[in-house]
């Protein structure tokens, strides 16, 4: 119950694209919002990139109309790096579009994704 009250990402249960938000400490979220229990933002812009999107929906089927199903057992599968991510907690909690490109680049790097891998993922479609 405790977990509550923590700070904590949340996110939609059926999207489109991964959409995950900050929730600060003794904010609560509706039914049915899954949430992980943490403060650190680096995993927020890990979660909100490119390549976690990619990883993720490979694990699960999509609906009809293009929707995904964005379970906590999908979610939890994604592996976070532990070292580099401070780099991440520079960027604020709601970054502006050109931020969010920097950050998936960073998050490239992160986990070592080659041009080409970029290139895969960037021009993809979903």
């Amino acid at each position: 119950m405790e977990d509550f009250f923590k700070p904590k990402i949340v996110w939609g249960n059926l999207n489109l694209k991964g959409a995950y938000s900050y929730a600060p400490e003794e904010m609560f979220v509706n039914a049915p919002s899954p949430f992980l229990v943490t403060s650190n933002i680096a995993i927020l812009h890990i979660l909100n990139s490119k390549i976690a999107d990619y990883y993720i929906r490979s694990l699960g089927v999509t609906r009809n109309g293009g929707y995904f199903e964005y379970k906590p057992m999908f979610v939890e599968k994604l592996p976070i790096p532990q070292i580099g991510l401070d780099n991440l907690c520079t960027y604020p909690v709601n970054p502006s579009k050109e931020m969010e490109i920097d950050i998936d680049y960073k998050v490239y790097q992160l986990y070592g994704l080659s041009s080409q891998e970029i290139d895969y993922i960037e021009n993809r479609e979903s």
